[in-house]
């Protein structure tokens, strides 16, 4: 039986890696901890590291669909924009410049709130795209 404190274990161990850019031991990390503790309060904020660890490695596939789902597990979530915004930005990499302007379109109709630095890249990023 797993508790609170292994599954918080877990995600430090994580994050850990990520910040010392082994993202290879962090993809892995986080991969595993959204096996073992799907339903953790930590889940949402390991899913959108996880599509992190996938970008920073040049896998904009991967990153892509780890955006993808966890925007789509947590739509309202604090890390929603955040996911839209980097979902955005894998898909112009994958080519997919329709894809990435209707995400980044998205990402200011349904987060007007979002923080200013969020809303300040996601400008950014359309004008990069030619959205």
């Amino acid at each position: 039986m797993s508790t609170n404190s292994d599954a918080n274990a877990a995600y430090l161990a994580a994050y850990g890696h990520l910040q010392r850019r082994d993202y290879r031991a962090a993809e892995s990390g986080f991969r595993q901890f959204l096996t073992t503790f799907p339903d953790d309060a930590n889940a949402a904020n390991a899913q959108y590291w996880l599509g992190e660890t996938y970008f920073v490695q040049g896998q904009y596939r991967k990153a892509a669909n780890a955006f993808l789902k966890g925007y789509q597990r947590n739509r309202s979530g604090s890390t929603a924009p955040d996911s839209l915004l980097k979902l955005g930005m894998a898909l112009h990499q994958l080519g997919e410049k329709d894809a990435s302007c209707a995400t980044l379109s998205e990402l200011t109709s349904k987060f007007p709130a979002a923080p200013p630095t969020i809303k300040q890249r996601a400008a950014a990023e359309r004008r990069r795209v030619g959205c």
